[in-house]
């Protein structure tokens, strides 16, 4: 299992007036997130959200919403694929995404997004990276994932190296629910002192 922090900083809408609302939802797997709704055309709402990712080799779905009196209308999407996503220790400044209209899909499921909009959003994703001992593994699984991806002849060479691995990870695991239970609630924490 690797956790997921996505912090949702700000937005930056063209053509939209300063009196509607917005929101951001996020959906990772098979949970679905919402951040509150804010006002204005350049919208801050600094929401942190964690995620337990079991399948790294899918992506996630963040989409924008303008709130109505009767029906929310979709203003963007973006597909991030998770083999993208770096680890770190904790949040940063953050990237800024430009939106789309169009999603692309192989079969039911989606795949990636088409047909840029003018809206922008600025997002902080990253895997949380376990402490000191444990960085080296998870670079090290990091490495092993990508080099999977675009070696996939020499996979069979490395399945010794990942059932090692394996075996360090299954040692770790105390500690990892220790470190991430740590890491939830000092977030918790901040989030509240704000």
């Amino acid at each position: 299992m690797e956790l997921l922090c996505i912090k949702v900083k700000k937005g930056r809408l063209n053509g939209i007036a300063d009196t509607f609302n917005t929101y951001v939802v996020l959906k990772v797997q098979n949970l679905k997130s919402t951040t509150i709704n804010r006002r204005g055309s350049k919208p801050c709402w600094e929401q942190d959200f964690m995620f337990e990712i079991s399948d790294v080799k899918k992506g996630f779905i963040v989409e924008l919403w303008k709130k109505g009196l009767i029906w929310d209308r979709l203003l963007g999407i973006l597909w991030i694929p998770l083999k993208t996503v770096e680890y770190a220790t904790d949040e940063g400044s953050g990237a800024w995404w430009m939106l789309h209209s169009e999603v692309i899909k192989n079969g039911n499921e989606i795949c990636g997004t088409k047909t840029p909009t003018l809206h922008e959003i600025l997002l902080d994703v990253y895997f949380a990276l376990l402490p000191d001992s444990d960085c080296r593994s998870h670079y090290r699984r990091a490495s092993l994932q990508g080099a999977c991806h675009s070696r996939q002849g020499t996979y069979s060479s490395l399945s010794s190296v990942n059932s090692a691995l394996s075996v360090q990870e299954k040692e770790q695991s105390n500690k990892d629910q220790v470190y991430i239970s740590s890491l939830a609630k000092a977030r918790w924490t901040r989030a509240i002192q704000k």
